[in-house]
């Protein structure tokens, strides 16, 4: 039973703006592709302002007609979005600083871009600018125009097909938790040469697009090409971060393989579709519960620069999203604390990106959590 009235109070110092952009553009593969991107940032003040609505009803309702979610979950209740936020619709940016540094984030698939807001507003209260994206077809969302984007009925076929594939099975039943190198990249090498990953790995092709697509944008907000009030706001010339969380995580990896404008990216127990000979040659950390190790080692073995492997334990796949603390359904969570799950993820991504972007001082591997081990680090250089 969900106990959490809201989310905790913001980790930073800054209080923390949210605004609703929508965008287009034609996709490499003739598709138009109709977004949104929620932006979290940093502010100087929320006096007298009302906290952002967490998630719109209409897009809550639409897990009904979503058969990736109904089918996996049996009907059983999931989540609520009856939750306070603490983030504030359209306050101004703060002027503490001149330019501020800028992340994306990326939901898992199925889910909405809402489901980061833990997360992306704590970041925001320490200074970064946070973006996450509603992806067409593989997350629901509404666009600020009113309109409606659930899963696409394909998405939810390829993604059941994964689960449901034999051969898929097979590999599973033979994972080993805490498997040794060589186990862990062949496993992840079966894996990744299934058949059944192709599609799977075109729509993870397309967010990829979607995030380059909105960086460009945001390139024309910083220039003032476009208008907005990140004119000359945005900390760019030092690259981006990004962080992905379950089926969003191989999409930060191909960002970062694909695109020179993002510094470093992380996976939140995510997997490596489309990164089968890939050399990110960007710095990763990935943050996953076993026997997930099989279905990552190979973005390490490949990477020429510093890749992090953390194993936690006690937790599940979806503690390292809201659903933590929105969830209505024990069987979603895993037995840490919820507010020590929150504060380990943004303590390691926060770690992460102030070395690797801001250049700071700041090391993961000065973190020290009960049952999270560094179980690799590599770097091919």
């Amino acid at each position: 039973m969900k106990t959490d009235d809201a989310f905790p109070e913001p980790i930073g110092g800054y209080a923390v703006g949210r605004t609703q952009m929508d965008v287009e553009y034609t996709a490499s593969d003739h598709s138009k592709r109709e977004l949104t991107a929620f932006v979290y940032y940093p502010s100087d003040s929320s006096e007298g302002k009302t906290t952002s609505t967490y998630m719109f009803s209409e897009v809550y309702e639409m897990l009904n007609d979503q058969p990736l979610v109904t089918e996996y979950l049996k009907k059983k209740d999931f989540f609520s979005i009856d939750i306070k936020t603490q983030c504030y619709d359209d306050l101004a940016l703060s002027g503490k600083e001149k330019r501020y540094p800028v992340l994306f984030y990326v939901c898992g698939g199925g889910g909405s871009p809402e489901w980061g807001t833990v997360i992306c507003t704590d970041l925001a209260s320490m200074g970064y600018i946070v973006v996450s994206i509603g992806h067409q077809n593989s997350t629901m969302y509404k666009r600020k125009d009113g309109r409606l984007f659930n899963v696409s009925k394909d998405f939810s076929d390829v993604i059941m097909a994964f689960s449901e594939d034999p051969e898929m099975l097979a590999l599973a039943g033979k994972m080993e938790m805490r498997p040794n190198d060589e186990t862990a990249i062949e496993m992840c090498h079966n894996v990744l040469t299934l058949p059944i990953l192709a599609k799977l790995t075109e729509y993870s092709e397309l967010q990829t697009e979607d995030v380059r697509y909105v960086a460009d944008y945001l390139y024309k907000l910083d220039s003032g090409e476009l208008n907005s009030s990140f004119k000359g706001r945005l900390l760019l010339d030092i690259g981006m971060g990004i962080v992905g969380h379950s089926y969003g995580g191989p999409t930060s990896a191909i960002v970062c393989r694909e695109d020179d404008r993002f510094t470093c990216g992380i996976g939140l127990d995510s997997g490596a579709f489309g990164l089968l000979d890939s050399d990110l040659k960007k710095p990763f950390l990935l943050l996953f519960c076993e026997p997930n190790y099989n279905m990552n080692a190979i973005i390490g073995a490949n990477n020429s620069m510093e890749t992090y492997y953390f194993s936690v334990e006690r937790v599940a796949h979806l503690d390292y999203c809201d659903i933590v603390f929105t969830s209505v359904n024990e069987e979603l969570r895993g037995e840490r604390d919820a507010m020590e799950m929150r504060n380990l993820v943004t303590d390691y991504t926060k770690n992460f990106f102030d070395h690797y972007l801001l250049q700071k001082a700041a090391s993961v591997e000065s973190l020290a959590y009960d049952g999270v081990d560094l179980i690799k680090k590599t770097s091919n250089k």
